[in-house]
């Protein structure tokens, strides 16, 4: 069940760190100052994932709390993967 739960975190990490840089894209051709909105953007997301992280691992490194963290690691990394598929760019023949 742990497993499960830790997924689900990792998942919902991912929809947050990889939804926060989709929206910081879509802001840049608007923003009179782009590499501060980058800088912010990547250091929030990166501090929230970090946190998120550690209250999986909850501090103590033992092995089934390490299952955990990459339990919450493939989650996130499978959100990456299905946002690259479906925000990718299709040509025009997919149409």
């Amino acid at each position: 069940m742990t497993l499960i739960i830790a997924f689900i975190i990792g998942s919902g990490l991912g929809l947050f760190y990889f939804g926060g840089l989709w929206l910081t894209v879509q802001q840049l051709p608007v923003t009179k100052h782009p590499y501060r909105l980058i800088l912010s953007s990547f250091l929030f997301r990166l501090a929230i994932g970090m946190f998120v992280l550690s209250l999986i691992v909850g501090g103590n490194p033992k092995l089934y709390n390490v299952v955990s963290l990459l339990t919450g690691c493939l989650g996130f990394l499978m959100v990456r993967t299905i946002a690259i598929l479906w925000l990718r760019p299709r040509s025009q023949a997919n149409r």
